[in-house]
């Protein structure tokens, strides 16, 4: 029985030995894996499988890059909006959200009048206090009524290099009120306003944008400039209504958002509207004791486009022309303690302000015999005197005026300092 189990024991061995030869030889024989993958198309690997997994945490680095602010090479469709959402019911009573005091109204027994906060006024708590002030000044018997659609407002203002900061401001500002922004560019500079758009200014606020370079208008006369954006803009937005409201304003020029929600949402004001706005100067900190200046800002749809078809003397009014008297225009927001808006005059940097200010004297804008330099301008800044150098500015305090600035500019002191704090004063005269 030995040599019986002698024999197993080489059989089981010698098969043992052929199996892990034939185990050695397919290793020798088999090319690397990563030479497989790249010999054949149909091959996967588990690190081909994780790639596409990979992908979306580059893209959003790659959407960044993307504007989503219009040109007049494409289209715009602006959406509706229904009034509904800007009020409350009581009962049979219906108010202005932001105007009306929801906790006495609640707490009352009589819903039959709607009771308002502070600085609203109206049956319906609709009219802010600057709106409020314009139509009893006016003498005009207006009658308002509520729209079921909130008109759409496009805002077109205009804007040089050196004084492109303040647009920032206009559309945060603006930005729940306004439907469309039409930034008209004077600028072809390498990094003029289209540039800082495609860097990422005003992300969030791209979609209401849209950009349009009027830089080979820059020496044509104003109506010639209007005439050329209104075109544009008729060819660009698919659904313009005879009611929507357009905005036109000079550069630096920031307007009410109360009372162009105001007019958003009701009908019966008077048009075109004008309006009276505080002349800040260099900043908000200072404001002109002599100045302020009348804008036409607001008028429909359908009387821009009978002004142009019939080119009527409508358009120098729209276009700014004399507006010395109230005259002219159906109603104008502002008073001298009530402001329909602010204009922040030179509210730039001191080297922009020299850029502005040559420009200003080579077009006999204003005359100053000094030379322009900056100290020249610090010196102005931190002393608060006018381009004369004799008026002497007022002082503005952001804690006790109500005017001060724009609502912004108050929630976002931090990004705006320079707007709000004179950094080149001599005196603490806070």
């Amino acid at each position: 029985m030995q040599p019986r189990l002698d024999g197993k024991l080489v059989l089981l061995y010698t098969l043992l030995f052929l199996q892990v030869l034939i185990v050695m030889v397919y290793v020798a024989t088999t090319p690397p894996s990563e030479l497989t993958a790249s010999m054949t198309h149909t091959s996967v690997s588990f690190v081909k499988f994780e790639e596409p997994q990979q992908e979306p945490k580059q893209r959003p680095a790659v959407s960044k890059k993307i504007p989503i602010y219009q040109t007049i090479n494409g289209e715009i469709t602006i959406n509706d909006v229904k009034t509904f959402t800007f009020f409350e019911a009581y009962n049979h009573t219906v108010c202005w959200k932001h105007g009306v005091d929801d906790q006495k109204m609640r707490s009352s027994e009589d819903l039959e009048k709607c009771i308002c906060i502070h600085g609203w006024h109206g049956s319906d708590c609709g009219q802010p206090e600057v709106v409020w002030r314009a139509i009893m000044a006016s003498k005009q018997n207006i009658e308002l009524r509520h729209r079921k659609l909130a008109r759409r407002i496009i805002h077109t203002f205009f804007l040089y290099e050196y004084n492109s900061a303040i647009a920032e401001v206009i559309v945060e500002e603006l930005y729940d009120v306004v439907d469309l922004f039409v930034i008209c560019d004077f600028s072809n500079a390498e990094e003029n306003f289209h540039h800082k758009l495609l860097k990422g200014l005003l992300r969030q606020r791209q979609k209401k944008i849209l950009y349009v370079n009027v830089a080979s208008k820059l020496h044509k006369p104003a109506r010639v400039v209007s005439k050329y954006v209104w075109e544009k803009l008729k060819t660009v937005v698919r659904n313009l209504r005879d009611d929507d409201i357009h905005i036109t304003t000079e550069p630096e020029q920031i307007l009410n958002s109360r009372a162009l929600m105001f007019l958003k949402v009701y009908n019966g004001w008077p048009q075109p509207i004008g309006f009276r706005l505080r002349w800040s100067v260099y900043g908000f900190f200072w404001q002109h004791p002599l100045k302020t200046t009348i804008t036409v800002g607001a008028c429909t749809i359908g009387l821009m486009r009978e002004a142009y078809q019939s080119n009527s003397i409508m358009l120098d009014r729209l276009e700014g022309g004399d507006l010395s008297e109230r005259d002219s225009l159906g109603l104008v927001i502002g008073d001298l303690n009530h402001y329909g808006g602010w204009y922040c005059y030179l509210c730039q940097s001191p080297s922009n302000i020299i850029t502005s200010l040559q420009n200003k004297v080579k077009s006999k804008e204003i005359e100053i015999e000094k030379t322009i330099d900056v100290p020249f301008i610090e010196d102005l800044i931190g002393s608060g005197l006018w381009l004369d150098g004799k008026t002497t500015l007022l002082r503005v305090s952001k804690s006790r005026d109500p005017y001060f600035a724009p609502e912004i500019i108050l929630n976002n002191t931090w990004k705006y300092d320079w707007l709000v704090e004179n950094f080149y004063a001599k005196l603490d005269y806070y």
